[in-house]
């Protein structure tokens, strides 16, 4: 399930099998985060009379930070009763989708857990959409998944009606990947059965509308990064999120080493093959929260929300050398690698404007190609 906007594209079943339960999960909720654009959310398993956690993601926190939270939060469990309060487990008993636009002034529902999290690391909860899993075929609500903090470039919002049609058509999707974890393929190939035509009822006119969205997507069409045009839209927002937040905001930019060497050798082709490794590395390595740009030719850029320099530096090191290590194969006789050079800038309190940032890394990618390549310099 890809999304684009606010719609959805449902793509093929067994993209989403795992025998590894955890992974699994972890790859239904980052799709139901991206389709959504939110910030957080988590997966809640039925294991006997409880609601179990089952994973968290958060992209407002670093890695480390994330995996440090991941222990205290995994001991989390709800017990299943009647007026218990809590969102998660009334989402659950009435088998409905439940929408809160701000946690701080609901009063239906008891967020103590929510509100002790917030208070322990230094978060705030705003909006949260909770909806049920629900086995059709066997007509079992096997847990929850809950959404929160919907974003766009001027914040936090609340959820929306596309929002809850989407985790209402994905879940069916979400509850047949579970069981395709747990049980056999032809169980599964017979859920499906069932849901076929009620899915493609359901998704008829979201992807009508996602084709015209689509046609005027910020994309490159090369490597499927953002394109130039699209940071010159984003950057002054995310520069005013960043200081409205007081959260760090990083610029890496970066550049193939002897791209013109590689494209006089082996032709312009292998160059499309190299941009395109590239471009593979940072989709699979990048967090929600940053943004991947083709910048020019051979330049990209990544803005890094919420990362000083010396996290950014981590990334940017871990980069380079995972592009160091990459052979692209099978082309003409030989086997090729390649390097790339980075330059890093942190956004600075008085800068005024992203501009200074950007220069700023500009000049740290000249030192480091004019210094040996296939290195990180920081300004």
């Amino acid at each position: 399930m890809l999304k684009n906007g606010n719609l959805i594209k449902i793509i093929d079943i067994e993209d989403f099998n795992s025998d590894d339960l955890e992974t699994l999960l972890h790859k239904i909720l980052h799709y139901a985060k991206k389709t959504t654009n939110c910030d957080a959310g988590s997966i809640y398993l039925k294991k006997g009379n409880n609601l179990h956690f089952s994973i968290f993601q958060n992209d407002s926190f670093p890695y480390e930070k994330i995996f440090e939270m991941q222990k205290p939060i995994k001991s989390m469990k709800f017990p299943i009763t009647e007026d218990s309060n809590t969102i998660a487990v009334e989402s659950y008993l009435q088998s409905k989708i439940i929408m809160i636009d701000d946690i701080y002034e609901d009063k239906n529902y008891d967020f103590k857990s929510t509100k002790d999290f917030d208070k322990k690391f230094n978060y705030k909860t705003k909006s949260i959409l909770t909806a049920p899993l629900i086995d059709t075929l066997n007509n079992e609500t096997i847990g929850i998944i809950q959404l929160i903090n919907k974003k766009n470039d001027n914040g936090y919002i609340p959820f929306s009606q596309d929002d809850k049609q989407f985790i209402s058509i994905s879940s069916y999707f979400i509850v047949l990947s579970i069981v395709n974890a747990k049980n056999n393929l032809e169980e599964l190939k017979q859920y499906n059965l069932v849901l076929e035509e009620k899915i493609k009822l359901r998704t008829k006119e979201l992807l009508e509308t996602q084709v015209k969205l689509q046609e005027q997507a910020h994309r490159d069409p090369l490597t499927n990064l953002y394109n130039r045009r699209h940071f010159n839209e984003v950057s002054g927002s995310l520069f005013s999120m960043s200081r409205r937040g007081n959260s760090p905001l990083s610029i890496l930019m970066i550049d193939i080493d002897d791209f013109k060497k590689i494209n006089d050798t082996y032709g312009h082709h292998v160059g499309d093959l190299v941009i395109k490794s590239l471009s593979n590395i940072f989709l699979n390595t990048i967090r929600q929260s940053d943004i991947a740009i083709r910048y020019g030719g051979e330049e990209f850029l990544l803005l890094l929300t919420n990362t000083n320099s010396n996290n950014a530096h981590v990334i940017a090191e871990k980069l380079r050398k995972h592009v160091q290590n990459t052979t692209i194969k099978n082309f003409n006789t030989s086997d090729l690698n390649f390097t790339i050079s980075l330059g890093l800038a942190e956004v600075k309190k008085d800068d005024t404007t992203i501009d200074v940032a950007m220069q700023n890394a500009d000049k740290a990618l000249y030192i480091a190609k004019e210094t040996g390549k296939n290195k990180t310099v920081s300004l």
